[in-house]
């Protein structure tokens, strides 16, 4: 699990279970905000045997991430996805 700050918003990557596997996500959330938590699946929702494997993918892509919009929404490097 890594976390990322931004100018509104804090995220944090994360492996979570699905089924009988894993999947990588990046959770974002408004700071100073009783907003819930929005979570954004990663890998096109691909599933992962081992929770590690869905962490480190989650990990790789939250380097990826350079902000969050106003709006909620991930900002990519460029090239990233």
């Amino acid at each position: 699990m890594a976390r990322k700050h931004f100018e509104k918003f804090e995220a944090i990557s994360s492996a979570v279970p699905a089924k009988d596997a894993f999947e990588a996500v990046i959770a974002i959330k408004r700071r100073d905000s009783d907003e819930d938590v929005h979570v954004f699946k990663v890998a096109d929702g691909r599933r992962y045997d081992l929770a590690s494997e869905a962490d480190a993918i989650a990990e790789a892509a939250l380097t990826k991430v350079i902000e969050v919009s106003d709006e909620g929404q991930l900002i990519w490097e460029e090239h990233a996805i």
